[in-house]
């Protein structure tokens, strides 16, 4: 049967926020949605971090509580009237690991096809930025920085091989950089969720609660 459009379920963008590591899934389908040329949907878009991301990616719709709560039928044409999407929580891991992705998936194409790209340097990577500004709260930050420096250096030594080098070192480096890769991304989402955790932790209890 045709298909005319994609809906990633909620269960699949809930937990990015602890578990950043598996955005590339998410990223595979709606690359996979934009290669069909079909709608994209996407559930469980309950913060602003989750809008910056999807408004990234350039999702088509997006369904959650971020959006709105469930509405009243008479409320619903004051919503649409006056609704306006803002810009999202930029200050993510997961908008900066989106980013980040863009350019190591620029630098596998350019090993497997012999085709330049743009090599974003260490510096100027959203990543860097975000590990900077939350290194006192991330658990073993120093080793999650040196393997993002490595990703970052395997991928300038891509560049400079596919130049003059073989195919064979183009392989050995590509298989490099995905090791590499996954293992920050592995290491980030471990990080990142022992972050979130402390914070749920150090955070008083509502009010009207029992101490």
């Amino acid at each position: 049967m045709p298909i005319d459009e994609i809906k990633i379920d909620q269960g699949f963008i809930r937990e990015l926020s602890n578990k950043p590591q598996d955005l590339i899934f998410v990223e595979s389908l709606v690359s996979l949605g934009l290669a069909m040329g079909v709608l994209i949907t996407v559930e469980g878009v309950e913060t602003e971090a989750h809008i910056a991301l999807l408004r990234e990616m350039k999702i088509n719709y997006l369904q959650g509580y971020a959006i709105a709560r469930p509405l009243e039928a008479e409320a619903v044409a004051d919503f649409v009237r006056t609704f306006v999407l803002g810009a999202g929580d930029v200050d993510t891991p997961m908008l900066a690991l989106y980013q980040h992705l863009g350019w190591v998936r620029a630098a596998a194409e350019s090993a497997m096809n012999h085709q330049g790209y743009e090599h974003t340097e260490l510096a100027a990577c959203p990543i860097t930025t975000w590990l900077h500004a939350h290194a006192s709260e991330l658990p073993e930050v120093e080793t999650l920085l040196a393997e993002h420096e490595t990703v970052h250096a395997l991928g300038r030594e891509i560049l400079q091989v596919r130049q003059s080098g073989t195919r064979e070192e183009l392989h050995r480096l590509l298989g490099q950089l995905h090791e590499h890769s996954h293992r920050f991304q592995e290491g980030l989402g471990r990080a990142v969720k022992t972050m979130r955790d402390n914070a749920e932790a150090k955070a008083p209890p509502p009010e009207g609660t029992d101490q």
